[in-house]
């Protein structure tokens, strides 16, 4: 029987049963208005990509995720009857409005809602314009200082689910569950590289490159060795594996099936963007996908790192483009990365067998194509490294005296330098899959600030170099392919500037052989190392297409001279033109680039 209690009073465990009660009310009402807090200030926390399972021999047990790996056409497309009617995406019925991130500081919002502009808890309110975007420099400049010193300023945008404008929205940065609503589905992720990396070789090269990235059971195996240590610029295992997450467009679900089989492109073209519909970047994309359409058979992958993609890309008028949405690079200054390692991002999540990285600056031109199949001939698994032009320029100490590179590779270009092995290359590169694995290498030990050791090579003695402290992917890019002893370099097939694309467009068939108008006829400059008489040009891109305007019209005069069947042959060489790679090597064996 119970132990009665005095009169007028409560036993110990009666009292102790109240305390407890009283602490659990106050644990669930402390964890509800936590939870709204961080719902409020932070919605990504909220949407799923927060946590991260384990990847790797020895992960820890997680629930099962709810993304499939794309591997069968139905999954792309033929499962949603509107991306097979070549509709934008399914409806969605209007939902509550919800904060996503827009920009970071000193750069644009472009947004159809709200803009809020600060940080956590504190917020500069710009109200929307009924009917239209807005345009918002998110700067002190601006803006209200309302957060004195912080760094981490932002603006974010209010979207409401089921709007035209939401359709179109990056799926990578609103909630997870509304992605997968709406169709989006994941198509690169560390848990996919990791479940798919014994179903054909290509995937064991993805694997092979993404598993210092991803795995958190490969950065518990190198704890303790000082060769791999990571340094106080490294990106958290956490952070890469959520930074490797991209969905398809659903719009572009079906051209993907078309396209892609177990999940991979056969040949493709890669580029990356991120802005507003109307900033100059989007803008110069779009001329590069029209160029892609005009002059390929192939398609392009276009990375969207922004908010929002144009209205105006579509299906119907684009039907070789892809369009996949990953997040953008962490903005803490500790953390931060250079935009335009974004490259590296896109190369390793496009799953191309044979690929071109191309610029948003760049167009193609007639006969492009042919770069696939040289591209296969070159990198196979005895050469497993990509393939970039020769730069107009052959850099050097004296052209950037502070580089930290330098005094391992060159610190004197008048003395032998062992350590470089071919001249400065541009960030334009062309791979296989045998290259995946150099990618992953080296974007893991920029992104794990990993410190290459002091070597001696042929008496030289090499002092160490901090990867993380590379501030560009060019540089990294050059600097990776010189540690690694590779030799070969394309000719210049990025032509540095459109203008040179007037000497092919003034050519007639009555000037035979001979390149006679302008300066597209002339050398990229020579060196006194690499190429004594200049480096050949080869007119399959255009690089500095920045002026969308020009762009277009060069495109459109191009378009009609190949059509009529008066476009001169690409390869130019000491102002004549060459039918092919071998023909000039043939009457110009000291050539090192290939074409």
């Amino acid at each position: 029987m119970p132990r009665a209690s005095p009169k007028g009073g409560s036993s110990i465990f009666e009292i102790l049963k109240l305390i407890l009660n009283a602490i659990g009310v106050g644990a669930i009402l402390w964890w509800c208005v936590a939870s709204w807090r961080l719902h409020s200030i932070n919605p990504a926390a909220s949407s799923g990509e927060v946590h991260v399972p384990r990847v790797g021999k020895g992960r820890k047990k997680t629930a099962p995720t709810t993304v499939v790996p794309v591997s069968a056409e139905e999954e792309l497309g033929q499962s949603n009857p509107d991306a097979q009617s070549g509709q934008s995406s399914p409806k969605v019925p209007l939902g509550d409005p919800f904060w996503v991130f827009c920009a970071s500081q000193w750069s644009h919002c472009w947004c159809h809602g709200d803009i809020r502009w600060g940080n956590e808890e504190t917020w500069h309110m710009i109200p929307a314009k009924p009917g239209e975007a807005q345009k918002i420099e998110c700067s002190i400049d601006h803006l209200p200082d309302v957060v004195p010193g912080d760094d981490l300023k932002h603006c974010e945008c209010l979207i409401t689910p089921g709007t035209e404008v939401y359709r179109r929205t990056n799926p990578m940065i609103i909630h997870q569950d509304e992605a997968e609503r709406l169709g989006a589905t994941l198509v690169s992720s560390c848990e996919l590289f990791f479940e798919a990396r014994k179903a054909q070789a290509v995937d064991m090269a993805q694997w092979l490159a993404m598993e210092g990235l991803c795995s958190e059971a490969w950065e518990e195996q190198v704890r303790f060795n000082r060769s791999l240590r990571a340094g106080p610029r490294q990106l958290s295992v956490e952070t890469r594996q959520h930074l490797f997450r991209a969905r398809v467009d659903v719009r572009f679900k079906k051209i993907m099936a078309r396209f892609s089989e177990k999940g991979w492109f056969k040949r493709g073209w890669v580029t990356y963007v991120a802005g507003d519909p109307s900033s100059p970047f989007v803008k110069m994309a779009e001329e590069l996908i029209k160029s892609v359409h005009y002059f390929s058979s192939w398609p392009i992958i276009v990375f969207n790192f922004g908010l929002v993609m144009p209205e105006s890309w579509t299906p119907e008028r684009f039907p070789r483009l892809v369009i996949l949405h990953s997040t953008p690079l962490p903005t803490e200054a500790h953390l931060k990365r250079s935009f335009n390692f974004n490259k590296l991002r896109s190369i390793l999540m496009s799953k191309v067998h044979t690929g071109i990285q191309v610029d948003v600056d760049q167009f193609i031109a007639p006969g492009a194509d042919i770069l696939f199949q040289l591209t296969e001939k070159w990198i196979h698994k005895e050469y497993p490294f990509p393939l970039m032009p020769a730069h107009f320029a052959d850099w050097s100490i004296k052209d950037q005296p502070n580089a930290p590179w330098w005094p391992r590779y060159c610190p004197d270009p008048e003395k032998p330098c062992p350590m470089q092995t071919m001249r400065w290359a541009h960030a334009h590169p062309t791979w296989t899959y045998w290259a995946l694995p150099f990618f992953g290498r080296w974007v893991r030990r920029h992104f794990r600030d990993e410190r290459l050791p002091n070597v001696t090579l042929r008496g030289f003695q090499a002092p160490g170099l901090r990867v993380g402290e590379i501030p560009e992917d060019e540089d990294m890019l050059n600097v990776a392919l010189w540690e690694e002893r590779a030799t070969q370099q394309w000719c210049k097939f990025d032509v540095p500037a459109t203008v040179e694309f007037e000497s092919l467009l003034n050519w007639k068939p009555s000037d035979g052989d001979r390149c006679l108008h302008g300066i597209g006829c002339t050398n990229i400059g020579g060196d006194q190392r690499w190429y004594v008489e200049g480096v050949p040009k080869v007119y399959w891109t255009a690089h500095h297409a920045v002026d969308p305007v020009q762009t277009s019209k060069i495109l459109e005069l191009i378009r009609v001279k190949e059509r009529a069947g008066k476009w001169p042959p690409a390869i130019v060489y000491d102002q004549n033109f060459w039918k092919s790679g071998e023909e000039l090597h043939a009457k110009h064996p000291e050539l090192k680039c290939l074409t």
